[in-house]
């Protein structure tokens, strides 16, 4: 099927972050399908509107937000490559944006927490499930203004697959999406700084793309840093540190999204038991873990959200304590462990006072016990390199003065539990008085 190369007409979006985004036809038809207008009813940072109230931007923007900053690492790539006498073709630039737009049109409500809600499986497999799908929107659109050999390209992009020969243009633009530098990252720190107002997470973007060079390494070409800009990285670096440290795994967040978690294996049990009130048929399948690719893309944050709210008028009181702890930000209390013993241990000694078994804590409704670990930077995976003043390429950690002096293996971690007095005390008796 050949490409309807559509020219001249475009459009503009006017974005927070970036100001005017301007979009050719062909992909601004890709915007107007139903599987991508269904980002816009999903917030970019699940709970976290709860913590920060202006938190409430969406993937959509987010997409736009990213598919911007591709076009301009897209430009840096090429006048990069040309410098290897390697042109760039109009259809390996479309690729590259078009994969920066569509990235996380799989993604669920409430974000990373719905995948384990399903059972694990990732917003990068129901993305490749969607474009793949001839009955979505988004498929027909790109097959009929890209091609259907452009649609197979842009799904090993997203899959990673380069079979028995390596496309060196697909392996570029796999960096440039999904990377420990790509534009999906350059555009949340900035989006996500702002929308919480934490301006650790703000670093400046055009010197990190002008930073971009191209070096033949090994046979290969990699992406590179110029050391000439090597304090833009690491700022960039810094913010994407303080960003997880400070809003992505903020303890509230954390407690947040273990609620939700506990909401809906409360739900399942009492579904199990034909005791769940207040349940449509959408809800009926996320509980019964059978879900179409068509229930999928009816799932936003609005149908969750509504059942939750329902649930805090729940005749179980397991559920509706749950739920009104969620919408209502009815927070569990936070323990604070000042003798060095774990809270869950404590509990069970005084259980035993009571001469009832201990128990798991964790598998209790009434406890949370979250750890944490965020690395400064993964050395091991997606290395950021950089290209010396010398002509050399070394990865980061070996020439920033901040990092090379780092142990990697000693990650930022933190450990916090908490506990829903009122839930032990209906269960247990007043183990905490």
């Amino acid at each position: 099927m050949q490409a309807n190369k559509k020219t001249g007409k475009t459009y503009k979006l006017r974005d927070t972050i970036h100001m005017d985004i301007k979009f050719e036809e062909k992909f601004f038809e890709i915007i107007s399908t139903e599987e991508f207008q269904r980002l816009a009813r999903i917030r970019q940072l699940s709970s976290e509107y709860l913590l920060f109230p202006t938190a409430t931007h969406t993937r959509f923007s987010h997409s736009i937000g990213t598919y911007y900053v591709m076009k301009k690492l897209v430009d840096r790539l090429e006048e990069a490559l040309s410098r290897h006498h390697i042109s760039v073709t109009d259809e390996q630039k479309d690729l590259a944006i078009c994969s920066a737009l569509v990235h996380d049109i799989g993604h669920g409500p409430f974000s990373h927490t719905f995948e384990a809600i399903l059972g694990g499986e990732s917003h990068e497999s129901w993305t490749i499930r969607i474009l793949e799908d001839k009955s979505t929107q988004i498929n027909q659109v790109i097959t009929k203004n890209f091609g259907q050999d452009f649609l197979c390209k842009l799904i090993k992009i997203f899959k990673g697959d380069q079979e028995d020969h390596k496309d060196t243009m697909l392996e570029l633009i796999q960096q440039l999406i999904s990377s420990q530098m790509d534009a999906d990252r350059m555009d949340y720190l900035l989006r996500d700084s702002y929308f919480t107002g934490v301006n650790t997470g703000v670093y400046d973007l055009d010197r990190v793309i002008e930073s971009i060079e191209i070096e033949e390494v090994d046979h290969e070409l990699r992406i590179c840093v110029s050391e000439k800009y090597l304090s833009s990285i690491e700022e960039y670096v810094m913010a994407r540190f303080y960003m997880h440290r400070e809003v992505y795994q903020h303890p509230l967040k954390r407690q947040l999204e273990n609620i939700i978690l506990k909401i809906f294996k409360r739900s399942r049990e009492l579904y199990a038991k034909g005791k769940l009130e207040h349940k449509d048929f959408l809800m009926e399948k996320v509980l019964q873990n059978q879900i179409s690719l068509d229930d999928y893309l009816r799932l936003d944050d609005n149908i969750l959200m509504y059942h939750i709210a329902m649930w805090r008028y729940s005749e179980d009181d397991i559920l509706s304590t749950l739920s009104k702890a969620f919408v209502d930000r009815k927070k569990f209390e936070r323990y604070r462990n000042k003798t060095g013993q774990r809270l869950d241990e404590l509990l069970n000694m005084e259980l035993e006072k009571r001469n009832i078994e201990p128990i798991d804590w964790q598998e209790e409704y009434s406890y949370i016990r979250d750890q944490v670990k965020i690395p400064l930077y993964d050395k091991n995976h997606n290395n950021i390199w950089v290209k010396e003043k010398s002509g050399s390429v070394a990865d980061l950690s070996d020439v920033s003065y901040i990092l090379k002096n780092i142990d990697f293996k000693n990650k930022f971690e933190r450990t916090n539990e908490y506990y829903h007095r009122g839930m032990i005390k209906r269960k247990f008796g007043p183990l905490l008085e």
